[in-house]
């Protein structure tokens, strides 16, 4: 099936930046910084687990961005069973992770073809504070009409408050958008639940029942009717 949209909407992390990377990159640095013995596996296993969880809760709506930020660290250093300065470490990940600039495949040169042939939009359950720095810091704040994040709407993705307040700020009906994202629930289903018809993307190959799926960002190209 092809598609032929008016505007397309991006998830950010894991759709375009490489979340998992340039996290990965930080934790790394800052263990031996700090002088923490770990295996690099089950470090990075570690953090995935308790981070992917505050995530997932906190677009739940079950706590908040304080909460998230406040917990992330002192569960991880628990989990690893080392004593350290769990506050002062997730400082310094959060102050370097964004300026990571670490993109999934074929990313910038997708964004930058697409630009040029539809309105882009950034939708992305991420922290203002955080986001903005990332997309500038990647060279694609161009490519975007606007980043829309839960912050700004007061809900987050899957929420059908979210993606209709994007669908008013592009000007368009539900059936004139598409999403592309990572995210099975809050990203597609949340898209499609909205009535925006929704692309997965499924770099990993994750199994799931979504009608329409892709593995490579470049695949959309062959996708839209109108490019």
């Amino acid at each position: 099936m092809n598609f032929s949209p008016k505007a397309l909407f991006f998830d950010w992390d894991h759709t375009l930046w490489d979340h998992d990377l340039n996290a990965k990159e930080v934790l790394l640095d800052l263990a031996a910084e700090y002088g923490l013995s770990i295996e690099p596996l089950s470090y990075w296993a570690s953090f995935e687990k308790i981070n992917n969880g505050l995530w997932d809760q906190y677009a739940a709506g079950e706590i908040s961005q304080a909460e998230l930020r406040e917990t992330r660290f002192v569960r991880f250093f628990q989990e690893l069973g080392v004593k350290g300065p769990a506050e002062e470490f997730g400082d310094k990940y959060l102050e370097r992770a964004p300026r990571k600039t670490n993109l999934m495949p074929g990313a910038f040169e997708v964004i930058q073809d697409l630009a040029a042939h539809f309105p882009l939009y950034i939708l992305t359950n991420g922290f203002d504070d955080i986001q903005y720095v990332k997309i500038e810091g990647a060279g694609m704040r161009s490519f975007f009409q606007e980043i829309i994040t839960s912050q700004q709407v007061g809900t987050k993705k899957p929420n059908p408050l979210f993606y209709e307040y994007a669908l008013e700020r592009a000007g368009i009906q539900p059936g004139e958008a598409l999403m592309i994202g990572d995210h099975v629930e809050a990203d597609v289903r949340g898209a499609l639940n909205a009535g925006i018809p929704a692309i997965h993307y499924n770099p990993f190959s994750a199994e799931t029942d979504l009608p329409h799926e892709i593995k490579h960002l470049d695949e959309l190209r062959s996708l839209l009717e109108n490019r």
